[in-house]
């Protein structure tokens, strides 16, 4: 078992959990790396770009870039790498990437509440979101791509509805490419 991927994508009351790997207001990008079961350096943000969220992924899910599903945990105070954060989706930032020339692949963005911040109870849905703040965060997804030789397009924002629907998918793509590799084995 590796601790920290393959604890499930929900917990019991059915929120979503989120593993951090980059707490708010760093620089470095950590990825964790469940071969090792250890947080690896990934890169550095451009000077002057950095996290303004706590970010990490959903474990047990695939992505269209066949990693985890990417989350931005929208919370005032900064974690740290390894904690786990239940909380409510309240949308997603729909991203497609590029890279050297192979196929363009989604690679969106989820936004998540935590259950126990009470400063954004009152938040459902990412258009409750001030505008500014969906525009800095926008910004903030492409400048922490400058340098590392991806084309990235934004595609809109994505409802707390849609949102679910795009981590029920990734568990599901998840689970059957964990069924497919022990029929392999």
């Amino acid at each position: 078992m590796n601790l920290l991927h393959d604890i499930e994508t929900r917990d019991e009351s059915g929120h979503v959990r989120v593993v951090v790997e980059v707490a708010a207001g760093n620089r470095l990008k950590l990825k964790y790396d469940p071969a090792i079961g250890a947080f690896v350096w990934s890169r550095l943000l451009a000077a002057g770009v950095s996290f303004p969220y706590d970010y990490g992924f959903v474990p047990r899910t695939t992505g269209g870039d066949d990693d985890a599903l990417d989350a931005l945990v929208l919370s005032d105070v900064a974690s740290y790498p390894g904690v786990v954060v239940p909380g409510r989706v309240i949308g997603a930032l729909r991203v497609e990437q590029q890279r050297d020339g192979k196929p363009v692949r989604r690679n969106d963005r989820l936004v998540l509440v935590p259950l126990y911040d009470h400063h954004r109870a009152h938040v459902s849905e990412v258009a409750e979101l001030p505008e500014r703040t969906r525009a800095e965060l926008e910004e903030f997804f492409r400048a922490s791509l400058v340098l590392t030789g991806k084309r990235v397009r934004l595609r809109g924002w994505a409802d707390a509805a849609e949102a679910s629907q795009l981590v029920a998918a990734a568990a599901a793509r998840y689970e059957a490419s964990a069924r497919a590799a022990i029929g392999r084995a």
